[in-house]
């Protein structure tokens, strides 16, 4: 058995859901004995319900279905794993540990799959490591929408925002009250775990060339048909690249790394920090954000989950 582990909330999005999800209906179409846990609430469940994931309301009843569940491999995508929870799994039986995040409180998988290339560097022993843009998970629906050729702008009319699920930095907030150009349509995604509250106090900030849109299912039209994207540099990131959509990223905390790392590489218009971020969206160059965007496109080519199948059929 497999069992693939995830969580999402308001503070920290529902993108490991989303990815874990993807990931849970491509082993079953290839005939893997696999199943998720994941913890969250009803609400955030709802979009992620499939016969093959269990809803977990706590970290206690997570451990007590891995181990009812005879997991032999355990597939982590929890941002505080640590040295603990590796001893519970092999204690109860687990035989190979493969983890999708860091390691720095201690966690000890057997696996250690990076889904980037930034600059970083990685000196674990006894630990077997797979890297690369490759490995990120992009989902199938993204994949089976991905054109033939990357979008070529003239001018940029539509720009669509989305800062995730939850939107931690509260930049959905900031550039509700900022937008103060005539020279972009703006489109703003309110994410689903955001709080009521919180939606309703953005919707009540109106602009002639802002319009929100409340918990979309996906963002592929809305991707497809926009000029330019901007974000966090997150999951969404990686689905407007596979998409050929020029991307663009606001830093912020723990994002702000990738989003500086992924403009070095040009595969995004870095926006800087918040602050900043507003003024060099109007300022952007076509030529430049045409280039980036091919550029990203070349790179994230859609074949993360056959990738990363093959990493738990070498371990079988």
């Amino acid at each position: 058995m497999i069992t693939i582990h995830a969580r999402g909330n308001e503070k920290i999005g529902i993108g490991n859901l989303a990815r874990c999800y993807e990931l849970v209906k491509f082993l079953s179409t290839k005939g893997y004995e696999v199943v998720g846990i994941f913890e969250c609430d009803e609400k955030l469940f709802a979009r992620f319900e499939n016969e093959k994931i269990f809803r977990s309301s706590e970290f206690s009843n997570s451990l007590n279905l891995i181990k009812k569940l005879k997991t032999q491999i355990y597939i982590c995508d929890l941002l505080d794993a640590d040295a603990n929870l590796s001893d519970t799994l092999r204690d109860i039986g687990v035989k190979k540990i493969v983890h999708f995040n860091g390691l720095e409180k201690g966690f000890r998988p057997d696996v250690l799959v990076v889904m980037d290339d930034f600059e970083y560097e990685l000196k674990f022993k006894d630990l077997k490591i797979y890297r690369g843009f490759k490995y990120y998970i992009i989902a199938n629906d993204i994949v089976k929408n991905r054109p033939a050729n990357a979008k070529q702008i003239k001018n940029i009319k539509n720009v669509l925002i989305s800062f995730g699920g939850s939107d931690p930095a509260y930049f959905s907030e900031y550039f509700a009250k900022t937008i103060s150009d005539d020279k972009y349509r703006y489109t703003l995604i309110l994410g689903p775990a955001m709080s009521l509250e919180r939606k309703e106090f953005i919707k009540s900030i109106k602009k002639p060339n802002l319009a929100y849109i409340d918990s979309p299912s996906n963002l592929i039209n809305l991707l497809l048909e926009c000029d330019l994207f901007v974000t966090l540099g997150g999951m969404s990131t990686y689905e407007a690249m596979c998409l050929g959509i020029p991307a663009s990223g606001v830093r912020w905390s723990y994002l702000g790394y990738c989003v500086e790392q992924f403009g070095k590489k040009a595969m995004i218009n870095d926006l800087g920090n918040i602050d900043k971020a507003y003024e060099n969206l109007l300022n952007l160059n076509i030529e430049n954000v045409n280039k980036i965007c091919q550029n990203a496109f070349d790179i994230i080519d859609g074949k993360s989950l056959q990738n990363i199948e093959k990493i738990i059929r070498n371990l079988i």
